[in-house]
C-alpha cells in the first residue's frame, strides 16, 4: 500500500493536511494554518475523522475568527 494524503478544507480555507504512510493505520494531522495548531501531530483513524475534528475546532474559534463555512467542506486526493 502506497501512502494517502488529503487535504483538509473549510470553506474556502486549507486548514491542513491528513497523512498516512504505507503500512500505518492512522492518519496524522499536519496544520496549514496556526488557528489549528492544536491538531498539529494529531492521529485519527479515517482522514474524515480528521475532517470532523477541524469542523468542531473551527467552531470553538472566537467570534470573527471563523472560517466560511456555508460552503460544504471536502476532502480533496493529493
Amino acid at each position: 500500500m502506497s501512502s494517502q494524503a488529503y487535504i483538509i478544507e473549510i470553506g474556502s480555507d486549507a486548514v491542513g493536511i491528513v497523512v498516512r504512510e504505507a503500512g500505518e493505520s492512522s492518519f496524522q494531522f499536519h496544520t496549514a494554518l496556526s488557528q489549528y495548531r492544536s491538531l498539529d501531530g494529531k492521529r485519527f483513524a479515517t482522514a474524515q475523522a480528521a475532517h470532523r475534528a477541524a469542523l468542531d475546532h473551527g467552531t470553538k474559534r472566537p467570534r470573527g475568527a471563523q472560517a466560511n463555512t456555508t460552503r460544504r467542506p471536502e476532502l480533496e486526493f493529493a
